[in-house]
């Protein structure tokens, strides 16, 4: 079982063996939580859209995009 060691900030590192056998990356989210006496490391579950936040973006936005077309509808039909 590897052993960790607090460090002065409070932090400790996961051992890479650990990492790499539960697929945690850097970033990854966990909740702390005291169970039986024991610190139990729950994953936090990303919610789906947070990755894909700025993906769509373009250099117009839609809401731009939606204000010029109906300003050409109105302009055609006067």
């Amino acid at each position: 079982m590897p052993v960790v060691t607090v460090s002065s900030k409070g932090q400790i590192a996961i051992p890479a063996e650990i990492r790499k056998a539960h697929a945690i990356k850097q970033g990854d989210r966990f909740e702390l939580r005291v169970s039986e006496g024991k610190l139990v490391l729950v994953p936090l579950k990303e919610k789906p859209f947070v990755r894909l936040y700025g993906a769509f973006k373009g250099d117009t936005s839609l809401i731009r995009s939606l204000e010029e077309e109906h300003a050409r509808e109105i302009e055609n039909e006067g």
